[in-house]
């Protein structure tokens, strides 16, 4: 693997900065209901070469540290158990941009484990 992976685009139906999005307060305003409603229950990784929505259950990591400066021993090459544990190079998308950590555990986010895609979104309730 290597230490550093290319930015991938962003996920589908993503804001971007065409887009530009709302900070704070202002976001509940202009937002839909179902639109906050879909930011609280699902958040987008991309891992294992693909896009992939996560949910608290099958992600924790990108709900309790969206930005992994909790989990630097692990996401970063100069971490002290970078690479300890099996996983592998996860972005989060933050709406808009990126959070990145160049090798997180599998157990922090079984969504991007080997288990297929389908698989995971099939079992899980969106």
């Amino acid at each position: 693997m290597a230490l550093s992976q290319r930015q991938p685009p962003p996920p589908p139906g993503a804001v971007t900065a065409s887009k530009p999005a709302c900070r704070g307060r202002s976001c509940l305003a202009i937002q839909p209901a179902e639109t906050i409603q879909a930011l609280l229950l699902y958040k987008w990784v991309y891992c294992g070469g693909r896009w992939r929505k996560v949910t608290r259950k099958n992600c924790p990591v990108a709900f309790s540290d969206p930005d992994f400066s909790d989990h630097q021993c692990v996401c970063s090459p100069t971490g002290s158990l970078y690479q300890t544990y099996p996983g592998g190079y996860m972005w989060l998308w933050l709406s808009p941009g990126f959070s990145y950590c160049a090798h997180m555990p599998k157990c922090f986010c079984p969504a991007c484990s080997s288990i297929d895609a389908a698989t995971i979104q099939s079992s899980s309730k969106f």
